[in-house]
């Protein structure tokens, strides 16, 4: 008496579980395949934190707020009083040293000597405080260019966090179509096994059955 002819279904899903908790999976159905990921409370937090701080930043990128500026000002400013004093510290004793000089000499500061060497002194002053101003300019576009660089390596950490999160979904994604091929490949050849017997005997083809066993339980070692 032939017996009737063995059929296995195929797996609709899998999933991956996390701590037994279940993370990503793979649901199949008549109607198509889907795919879902399970953030966890902080991980969410984390992600909707990211991603809001990015969309609020990144159209003021390059604008300063009153704030901000006062704060490149100050520091402008503070480079400005401190090039200052240098400039004095190297000037004023250089002319109180010349007209103490004239003064013992020659009794008054009315002197050709003392006012040629004055202006030369006011020369090389005048020099100096030309190329400090020039150093002012350079020193506030750098502020403002460090601030700008700065807020764009923000918005790079806040992008690649969110990136990194979407690539872990897909990651857990891939392992969970991993385990659903892997399931459903040894259904087709217990499948294939079954459909090329006419009358079933466990006995026949054991190794192949073995074989398929054996896969099964692997499988179920990993999920």
């Amino acid at each position: 008496m032939t017996k009737s002819k063995k059929v296995v279904y195929f797996n609709p899903s899998s999933a991956v579980k996390v701590n037994g908790q279940d993370k990503a999976g793979i649901n199949i159905t008549n109607t198509g395949t889907s795919a879902y990921y399970n953030m966890d409370a902080d991980e969410k937090k984390a992600y909707d934190y990211a991603s809001e701080q990015f969309a609020l930043n990144l159209p003021k990128v390059n604008v300063f707020d009153a704030d901000t500026q006062k704060r490149l000002d100050s520091q402008v400013q503070s480079y400005i009083d401190n090039g200052v004093d240098d400039i004095n510290d190297i000037y004023i004793p250089i002319i109180n040293e010349l007209q103490n000089d004239v003064a013992a000499r020659f009794g008054n500061f009315d002197n050709s000597i003392f006012l040629d060497n004055l202006s030369e002194i006011e020369d090389s002053r005048a020099n100096a405080i030309s190329d400090f101003s020039q150093d002012v300019q350079t020193y506030r576009q750098e502020l403002t260019e460090d601030e700008i660089a700065k807020r764009f390596e923000y918005l790079d950490y806040l992008n690649n966090y969110r990136q990194q999160v979407l690539s872990n979904m897909l990651n857990m994604l891939g392992a969970s179509q991993n385990l659903s091929d892997l399931s459903n490949s040894y259904y087709s050849n217990l499948n294939n096994i079954y459909a090329q017997q006419q009358d079933y005997n466990p006995l026949d083809n054991l190794s192949d059955i073995v074989g398929a066993a054996g896969n099964a339980a692997r499988l179920g070692l990993m999920l």
